[in-house]
């Protein structure tokens, strides 16, 4: 008699948990729409040819500078300064571009817009000053913290 009370026990929560579980649904994530993310794919992708207009430009610049000529000291300190200048323009340059890419990778499978940190929607006011975030304002904030 005990056996069968049990088994009516296990099978009264198993009932009950399964309808717990049906009532409490995990939360819809938002996501951009369609025509949002092609909206920003354009817009990254204008972002990344002008990204790479300057890259290009900055590199003609660095071949510009001539260090056979015959300068001074203040010349030649001038110089290796602008060339390092441009080479540091160039590096950051080139991590847009990286993380440019990685956003268009990300509007490819629908996870454009969504904060890495806490999946969230990355706000539009900030996606059209940063198209390429990764973070929300929120977690970012964090982050700098």
């Amino acid at each position: 008699m005990k056996k069968m009370n049990k088994v009516k026990v296990k099978k009264a929560v198993r009932k009950a948990v399964k309808k717990a579980v049906k009532k409490v649904k995990a939360p819809k994530v938002k996501k951009l729409s369609k025509p949002e993310i092609r909206r920003f794919k354009k817009i990254l992708l204008e972002k990344k040819t002008e990204v790479l207009e300057e890259l290009n430009k900055n590199l003609e610049d660095g071949k510009k500078i001539d260090f056979n000529e015959v300068k001074d000291s203040v010349d030649m300190a001038t110089d290796t300064y602008d060339t390092e200048f441009l080479h540091n323009l160039s590096d950051a340059e080139k991590r847009m571009l990286e993380e440019i890419d990685y956003s268009l990778e990300k509007a490819e499978t629908s996870s454009f817009g969504l904060c890495e940190t806490c999946g969230k929607l990355i706000g539009k006011e900030r996606l059209e000053a940063l198209p390429f975030s990764k973070n929300c304002i929120t977690c970012q904030t964090k982050m700098e913290k």
